[in-house]
């Protein structure tokens, strides 16, 4: 059986529903799944109707959605929005970009590129992820320090240690018969 209010006639049913009114369920803000790479919770967001030149320094996290010409440093993590446009150098401690940059972005730890992502500068940084459909125009160097680079020079014994008196590695002999 539902369960119904008495609320004894109805100009005080009506007194009542506009004086308290009923609670609304508010959406969960969601971001979208292209900003949700560099951990959740509560960041500052810089939006796109924002634009700054100068030096900007921070710390933490930021969500950067505007245009920015300077110089960009963090010990951070920097997520550039896809409507983003940074002219200028950016250093963090890590980035995910979806944006574009012109000039170089280095990193200590990771930068990820995001397929819309558009680099016209070096890039240099510990690891770095680069989605089909990215674009950069520059070097691309990891600073990976712990691997040892190869000793290639025993992979070309063959050309240049050759035995002398022997041009080829095949031998032809002649017989003949008389």
């Amino acid at each position: 059986m539902a369960k119904t209010q008495n609320y004894g006639s109805i100009s005080n049913y009506m007194s009542n529903r506009f004086t308290q009114p009923e609670p609304v369920a508010q959406p969960a803000m969601t971001l979208p799944e292209n900003y949700s790479s560099i951990g959740g919770g509560t960041r500052p967001v810089i939006t796109e109707d924002v634009e700054i030149k100068g030096e900007l320094a921070f710390s933490g996290e930021l969500e950067f959605n505007g245009r920015f010409e300077g110089t960009l440093e963090s010990d951070g993590s920097l997520l550039v929005g896809e409507k983003a446009i940074i002219k200028g150098n950016v250093g963090a401690e890590s980035a995910v970009i979806s944006g574009k940059i012109q000039g170089d972005v280095k990193a200590t730890g990771r930068i990820h590129l995001r397929a819309e992502a558009m680099i016209y500068g070096d890039i240099r940084a510990y690891s770095i992820v680069i989605e089909e459909g990215a674009s950069v125009d520059g070097k691309v160097v990891t600073t990976q320090t712990e691997k040892a680079a190869p000793d290639f020079s025993t992979i070309f014994t063959r050309l240049t240690n050759k035995p002398k008196g022997k041009s080829s590695s095949h031998t032809s002999s002649s017989t003949s018969n008389d």
